[in-house]
């Protein structure tokens, strides 16, 4: 069995610190069985932040690659499908994208094995099937360009559910699979409403085409509702590991280190932490209007991206 597991971290220590953790959960479950069937491929701005050892393997991102992979739109979300479809045609196994926000609690050895048995997906959890309750917009968006995603090779929606894209994988030879998203992503941009979810769309999209997607489930722990604190919180578990300890020491600390749900309530519960929440979410909603400024230009010069 070969395997890739692959990261994107960029844009700040805090994306740093989170991938270094979420990776040295990972090594140390590897390290301890002896794996050398599982490869980590980072792709980074900042290699020096993450965790040298021989299984892990980096790739320096240039400012301008991150600003072409962003697209017409500038959306930063764009970033991982063009990732994951160089993954994809360079890595030349299965490949499993993991979100940095995420520690390993075991090794799927299960999962592992069908993709590289060949023509699977896999995405993290099924989050519920779209309906009048559960992102009706999207809904309606598939129903209305049903024609434009069968010329972009999505032919079957029945039962369309949203899947959590904190993990993205497929077999090695489903290059298309990350062709189509990325392509479905550029196309549903313009044309739905609330954006931010558009990437976990167009994988969803992708992967329930006819079939229902593996899911990695509970071998993870993505903590994706505890964005703003994860910084807090991770800058306090390195604090407890000595300047003098290897890649192996650290990973076995961060591996069997004891999560503590209670703590990140308590600095989600801080006043100042929520301004400083509130004020980090009014920067985010600017950033978003920007790719909603350009939609409209575009949309007024007919520069729209289409199906064909």
């Amino acid at each position: 069995m070969a395997i890739h597991i692959v990261y994107l971290s960029h844009g700040g220590k805090k994306y740093y610190d989170q991938t270094r953790f979420s990776v040295l959960s990972l090594l140390h479950l590897l390290l301890k069985q002896q794996r050398q069937d599982v490869k980590i491929m980072v792709y980074t701005d900042a290699p020096d932040s993450v965790p040298a050892h021989p299984l892990v393997r980096t790739e320096t991102l240039s400012r301008a690659q991150l600003q072409a992979y962003r697209g017409q739109f500038d959306y930063v979300h764009r970033i991982k499908l063009e990732v994951m479809l160089k993954a994809a045609r360079e890595l030349g196994t299965a490949v499993l994208y993991v979100d940095c926000d995420t520690r390993w609690l075991r090794v799927p050895d299960e999962l592992f094995a069908r993709l590289e048995e060949g023509k699977a997906s896999c995405m993290h959890v099924n989050e519920g099937v779209f309906g009048p309750g559960f992102f009706p917009d999207y809904l309606a968006a598939v129903d209305k360009h049903g024609a434009e995603l069968r010329k972009m090779g999505v032919a079957d929606v029945r039962g369309l559910a949203m899947w959590n894209a904190g993990v993205v994988g497929a077999s090695a030879d489903m290059v298309p699979f990350f062709e189509t998203a990325l392509r479905v992503n550029d196309f549903l941009l313009p044309r739905v409403e609330a954006r931010n979810w558009t990437e976990q769309l167009a994988w969803s999209l992708v992967a329930c085409d006819g079939r229902e997607p593996l899911a990695l489930g509970d071998a993870l722990h993505h903590y994706w509702n505890y964005s703003y604190e994860a910084p807090l919180y991770l800058a306090e578990v390195f604090a407890g590991m000595e300047p003098e300890w290897d890649v192996a020491r650290q990973a076995e600390y961060c591996g069997e280190f004891a999560w503590d749900e209670s703590r990140l309530k308590t600095i989600q519960a801080d006043p100042e932490h929520k301004r400083q929440r509130r004020r980090n979410k009014l920067r985010n909603s600017i950033s978003k209007r920007k790719v909603d400024w350009r939609i409209l230009i575009a949309r007024l010069r007919g520069a729209l991206p289409s199906a064909d």
